[in-house]
């Protein structure tokens, strides 16, 4: 009965994740680090507009595509109190040198004095009329009030403020703002920002927001060791080069395949398929054959929290022939396969006798 239940809450762990999936690996946002000798070219662009401030040094460009626009991602850190969660300048500039926004996370900003909003008006209206006067242009202010972010200085949490002046652009449903500090510069410039005002929540990704980028680092780490371990365990595993040692590394010992039959729905246990496995390569007559042999396409695979659904398709002479759902769960020695379901695009497409 236990086994039962684990392998039904897999298949709805799929199923649901599945229907609320709408990224496809080629849809993901990528972030792949770069040189600055390929790049200067934008930080000189950037320069043009805003100062990098003297005491931060380069750290790190990275090629990223911010809500599918393509782009760079610079970072500067000071030589202490560096890392994520510390202190850095950041700003994010599109393939066309269009600066999409920059952020100056600085102690000096812990300083709680604030700027009038008439202050911060006028120093924000002159700044995007610098940046942008077509922007600026066709911003209407909303309202002017204090924004607190938080940093770490020396481990301690130390909360920054400045006076954000937040604007809508109707004639692109979008908002843009700057955020001015207490001495008069502009700690944090955004535009092109989407916000769902039914559920209260911005919508644009955060290339600029420590918090943000340090997550999806870990959501895109996680993503490559499942497509190492579907690689290895399933594909090179059951299928390929017929590892069954492997197989069991990535999957549950209490994993099945889920076979609907009429109305009935049978089950394959991990036992029994590494059997099949050791079977087929066993006859040097199905081994020849190569009907094992397949090459492999991951279409979806997405993750939420400890569970995860991947989507793979396989073929044959270009040909599909095979679309699997694998479902994972991640145990405490890892992310191990629970349950498959599949679509076989062509009867029995891999000459099975049960």
């Amino acid at each position: 009965m236990k086994r039962t239940i684990l392998i039904l809450s897999a298949v709805l762990t799929t199923l649901t994740i599945f229907m609320m999936t709408t990224k496809v690996n080629a849809q993901k946002t990528d972030l792949k680090i770069v040189s600055l000798t390929e790049t200067q070219v934008y930080l000189d662009e950037f320069k043009k507009l805003v100062e990098v401030p003297k005491d931060y040094l380069f750290h790190s460009v990275s090629k990223v595509k911010a809500d599918n626009v393509p782009a760079y991602l610079f970072r500067f850190e000071k030589q202490e109190n560096k890392g994520f969660g510390g202190e850095y300048f950041s700003f994010l500039i599109s393939e066309n040198k269009q600066i999409l926004g920059f952020t100056n996370m600085d102690k000096k900003y812990s300083d709680t004095k604030m700027l009038s909003k008439a202050e911060t008006e006028k120093i924000a209206k002159e700044f995007l009329l610098k940046m942008d006067k077509s922007l600026a242009d066709d911003l209407k202010n909303l309202w002017i009030e204090r924004h607190d972010e938080e940093i770490l200085v020396n481990g301690q949490k130390t909360v920054l403020a400045g006076m954000k002046y937040k604007c809508y652009r109707s004639s692109q449903k979008d908002y843009a703002w700057v955020i001015v500090g207490f001495d008069g510069s502009v700690m944090t410039f955004e535009r092109s920002i989407k916000w769902n005002t039914i559920a209260q929540k911005r919508i644009t990704e955060k290339w600029l927001h420590d918090s943000w980028l340090a997550k999806k680092i870990r959501v895109q780490l996680e993503e490559e060791i499942l497509k190492n371990i579907v690689k290895k365990t399933f594909v090179n595993g059951a299928l390929n080069e017929l590892n069954t040692e492997a197989m069991r590394q990535g999957f549950h010992p209490d994993f099945a395949i889920l076979i609907a039959k009429d109305e009935k729905l049978n089950r394959l246990f991990l036992n029994e398929w590494i059997n099949v496995v050791e079977q087929y390569k066993s006859s040097e007559e199905q081994v020849n054959s190569g009907v094992r042999n397949l090459e492999y396409m991951i279409k979806v695979l997405e993750i939420t929290g400890k569970t995860a659904v991947v989507k793979t398709d396989f073929f044959r002479n270009k040909e599909i022939v095979i679309t699997d759902y694998l479902s994972f769960i991640k145990f405490p020695d890892g992310w191990k396969a629970v349950g498959k379901i599949s679509h076989e695009h062509i009867p029995n497409p891999l000459n099975l006798k049960f």
